[in-house]
């Protein structure tokens, strides 16, 4: 007696879907790895075009008395040493970075952290616009060669530190009022951060003497 056999094939390896699995898993780690440094970045760059929006609308003097936050007065700066070039960058970065530092060790100093980062894109959009505005080609020029590469330096480490400053900070705020850390970690944390702090007073250092040496090699070649 002669019969039939019948084979089913499973078509579900033939349409079965990609594991997507573990592509989540790396989308995931990137954005916890680099997710705030993004959302620093972002604020960066809202408060440049701000900055730079604004850097029309505000008057002279009223730039020049920030000069201490960044280059405003390129004229004046043309009369300076190199040691007082130095010492008026270096202040200009390190105000930014001791001012990440101190929201790094406050309670609250989380929620200060995004507005630093955004109050320092708009200083650098008003700089760079009033620059531009003042000085036509010749300020477009100075500012690519001279101010933009230690300026995009600190901005890296300063983006990278302030990360660091909100997560220290935000684990004050939650040994304080919700108990959710315990002071033996949070200690170690804090250990760390300091290391870090040290790192980045190192490269603020180094900012500033990138800035000093473009000024020795450049600003004498522009005319204001």
């Amino acid at each position: 007696m002669k019969g039939f056999v019948f084979t089913v094939r499973n078509n579900r390896d033939r349409f079965c879907l990609p594991d997507l699995s573990g592509h989540f898993r790396h989308i995931r780690s990137i954005l916890k790895k680099y997710g705030l440094q993004a959302v620093l970045a972002l604020l960066f760059l809202f408060g440049t075009v701000v900055g730079a929006a604004s850097a029309r609308s505000v008057s002279r003097d009223v730039v020049d008395q920030m000069d201490l936050l960044f280059v405003t007065n390129i004229s004046a700066r043309l009369d300076m040493n190199f040691p007082q070039i130095f010492l008026s960058c270096f202040v200009s970065y390190f105000l930014f970075a001791f001012g990440a530092f101190l929201c790094g060790i406050s309670v609250w100093g989380f929620a200060a952290v995004p507005l630093l980062s955004a109050f320092k894109g708009f200083t650098v959009g008003l700089s760079s616009g009033f620059i531009f505005s003042q000085y036509r080609m010749s300020g477009f020029g100075f500012y690519i060669l001279v101010i933009l590469p230690g300026t995009l330096l600190f901005l890296s480490v300063l983006l990278h530190y302030s990360a660091h400053c909100f997560r220290l900070s935000r684990r004050y705020a939650g040994l304080s009022l919700l108990g959710s850390d315990r002071e033996p970690e949070l200690r170690s944390h804090l250990k760390r951060f300091l290391n870090k702090s040290l790192l980045v007073l190192l490269s603020v250092i180094a900012c500033a003497v990138t800035d000093m040496l473009l000024w020795m090699l450049f600003a004498n070649k522009f005319q204001f």
